[in-house]
């Protein structure tokens, strides 16, 4: 017999390298739960795209209808104590239609008597400027007023069609007023209900304080800012019928828009005044105009910033994103019911901040 150690040991395929000439092939097997698992979640991923883009408005719908009646539920609770809550409900929303009503009629009132006069003075400015000795014949050049002619031409009727196409929206206000009525009766029960899910007694009255807070922060803030929004507008209206500026009620209605932006809204949303009393009046009552917005932004700050430190704070940045974003899916009511959202949001992480508990002596000696 000869020695073990020099008798030729045979290889295995697993211990060849590539250059003995074997290929190594990595096999992967997919089960079909796999394979089907993945094309149900694109299919589910492609209907769900194609439901919520069909029935985006409707669901914009329905978030304003939760955060109006969130907001409405305040003021209709405190005039329960002096009345019964249906009477307390139909009080309130006669108050608010009676505003809206107002302010949607000043808007196109003054937007019409506004066109009008452009129709009549913009062609008759045209027609000056052709005459003129110093810029006449350019003007004539550029056929200046028939330019001007068909540049009003039409402005009418395209009011007039907004108009008609507010109006046509009517049937989708009332629905949302009636959503909003259903909300107001149901919505604490659906938050009892949600809330009775929790079984643990302590954590069911964590979420309950959580829940408490976010609501009472939120809807505080945004009562402060609507208040707020409210005044600048009236105030920058009163500002424009002292200088005599086109449009007052537009006008003003812009601030009080823009005046949701904390620091710097109300300044920014007066700046078509300030251009307007420069171009059509005078430098004075520009300044004035800048004055007014001025000591107006200041005050609001003043007002606002105590109300952020005892319920939730709210900067301009987020405010302006998110104005924007929601302006360039539902115009400016978009823009409100996407800033209303963002505050309730961060209602709801100051909340839970706060409510952290500190941990137990187990839980501890079990981290440590």
């Amino acid at each position: 017999m000869g020695d073990p150690s020099s008798e030729p040991v045979a290889s295995s395929p697993s211990d060849a390298s590539p250059a003995d000439g074997v290929l190594r092939a990595l096999r992967v097997h997919v089960g079909w739960q796999v394979v089907l698992g993945f094309f149900g979640a694109v299919a589910v991923g492609v209907v769900a795209q194609s439901v919520l883009h069909s029935a985006r408005r409707s669901l914009g719908w329905f978030a304003a209808a939760v955060l109006v009646a969130i907001l409405v539920d305040g003021p209709v609770d405190l005039l329960t104590r002096v009345m019964r809550r249906g009477l307390a409900i139909v009080v309130l929303f006669a108050a608010l239609f009676a505003v809206v009503g107002v302010v949607v009629y000043g808007v196109f009132n003054d937007l019409s008597t506004e066109i009008d006069r452009l129709e009549v003075e913009l062609p008759r400015a045209a027609a000056e400027l052709e005459a003129s000795d110093q810029f006449g014949g350019l003007a004539r050049d550029l056929e200046l007023r028939e330019r001007a002619r068909d540049a009003v031409d039409g402005l009418g009727e395209r009011l007039s069609g907004e108009a008609r196409s507010t109006a046509a929206s009517f049937g989708a206000y009332f629905a949302g007023t009636v959503l909003v009525l259903f909300l107001l009766a149901w919505l604490p029960r659906f938050i009892d209900g949600g809330l009775a899910q929790i079984r643990e007694e302590r954590r069911r009255a964590n979420a309950r304080e959580v829940v408490d807070a976010t609501l009472h922060n939120a809807r505080r803030y945004l009562s402060s800012a609507i208040v707020v929004a409210f005044a600048s507008g009236i105030i920058s209206f009163v500002v424009a019928r002292l200088v005599d500026l086109p449009a007052p009620v537009a006008l003003g209605l812009f601030v009080a828009i823009l005046s949701f932006i904390p620091y710097l809204g109300v300044f920014v949303g007066s700046f078509p005044m300030i251009v307007l009393a420069a171009g059509l009046q005078s430098t004075s009552r520009a300044l004035f105009v800048l004055f007014a917005a001025v000591v107006l932004q200041v005050a609001c700050a003043a007002v606002m910033r105590p109300v952020q430190r005892r319920t939730v704070y709210v900067g301009p940045g987020i405010t302006l994103v998110v104005g924007l974003l929601g302006f360039a899916a539902y115009n400016v009511g978009g823009a409100l019911v996407g800033i209303a959202a963002a505050v309730f949001a961060l209602a709801l992480v100051d909340a839970l901040a706060t409510n952290e508990e500190p941990p137990s002596t187990l839980d501890a000696l079990v981290i440590v």
